[in-house]
């Protein structure tokens, strides 16, 4: 049985313990990191544009409709997952957007790459060399050109 007393006591030290679990510290970058560099936010936006037409091309060789769907960040993900021929591209789609679990939604994106390269009659090997920086363009723009 707890009595008052012990419950006191327990009480005590959980009211000790706690704050020190629960502290949490403000940090905030010095000035100059908090700073947006618009080159690198520039350089980004292109990058992003030209795999965005690649993919479209590809998509366009696929015979997917609303291929133009790759301009566009989340539905690019789901006209992956349609060109691909995936059973439930809206339910992957949505997994990709849920943290965590958007580790196995990437696994299934990759799966839908390597089944779009075999319908293109490309080497799904292919999709390795996007590991290596800036090599994603060279392998999609070959993709969606040859």
């Amino acid at each position: 049985m707890l009595y008052l007393s012990e419950f006191l006591v327990v009480n005590s030290a959980v009211g000790m313990i706690l704050p020190i679990f629960l502290a949490q510290e403000a940090i905030t970058p010095p000035p100059e990191v908090a700073e947006v560099d618009p080159a690198t936010t520039g350089g980004g936006l292109i990058g992003y544009l030209i795999l965005a037409f690649f993919c479209y091309k590809i998509y366009q060789k696929l015979n997917v409709e609303n291929a133009w769907f790759a301009w566009i960040p989340i539905l690019g993900t789901y006209i992956n997952f349609k060109a691909a021929d995936e059973e439930k591209p809206v339910l992957w789609t949505i997994l990709a957007c849920i943290p965590c679990i958007n580790i196995i939604a990437s696994i299934k994106l990759i799966m839908a790459w390597v089944t779009i390269f075999k319908k293109l009659n490309k080497s799904p090997w292919l999709l390795l060399i996007c590991i290596i920086p800036f090599a994603a363009f060279f392998v999609f723009g070959y993709v969606a050109f040859t």
